[in-house]
């Protein structure tokens, strides 16, 4: 067998790119599903979700009655989210992406995202639910954080109900409410 040792391969055309080992390399951009050891990507998609109703008018804090979907094929990618007492952290920096599906009745229900920066203050920066007078409704609510800091950056949700006779639907079953947290790329 031959080597050839080079710094730099240069395409014939720009149209028809180079290929090594069945790997097409065109105008730089190479297709991540080919090469391993590559950092940029999603690494990290986990799942929550609410396992018991919540029926207490007002605005409160969700702190209990979270789990890791189990039901047939569900799935993590890595581990970089955890929760505790309904506050979440973060072990890596990054560009994280935390989408929440609400299943909600009665009109004015929602669950609201609250973020900090200083493991102290939160601030709602996102809701999902119901708005007008509908009777019941699938709300999504989606924000892309920044995570900057892992001792101060957290995110946390509430319940919101005007009146009683709200619900916000959990189910240990299906993901009737359920918090994703992806992991983007670094920050």
């Amino acid at each position: 067998m031959s080597e050839i040792q080079v710094n730099t391969i240069n395409e014939y055309t720009s149209a028809n790119g180079v290929t090594i080992d069945g790997v097409l390399v065109k105008d730089g951009a190479i297709a991540s599903s080919y090469i391993s050891g590559l950092s940029s990507g999603l690494s990290s998609a986990q799942q929550w979700r609410l396992t018991a109703n919540i029926t207490t008018s007002g605005t409160n804090d969700i702190t209990t009655n979270f789990e890791v979907p189990d039901t047939e094929n569900q799935g993590n990618l890595g581990t970089l989210v955890s929760e505790s007492s309904g506050i979440f952290s973060f072990s890596e920096t990054g560009y994280y992406a935390v989408i929440v599906q609400a299943t909600t009745a009665a009109k004015q229900t929602r669950v609201l995202t609250l973020a900090t920066d200083d493991n102290s203050t939160y601030t709602q920066i996102a809701w999902a639910g119901i708005l007008s007078d509908t009777e019941g409704a699938i709300g999504f609510s989606m924000v892309i954080l920044d995570v900057t800091n892992t001792t101060n950056d957290k995110v946390k949700f509430q319940s919101y109900m005007q009146s009683a006779g709200g619900v916000v639907y959990g189910s240990t079953t299906n993901n009737s409410t359920s918090f994703a947290f992806l992991k983007l790329g670094e920050t």
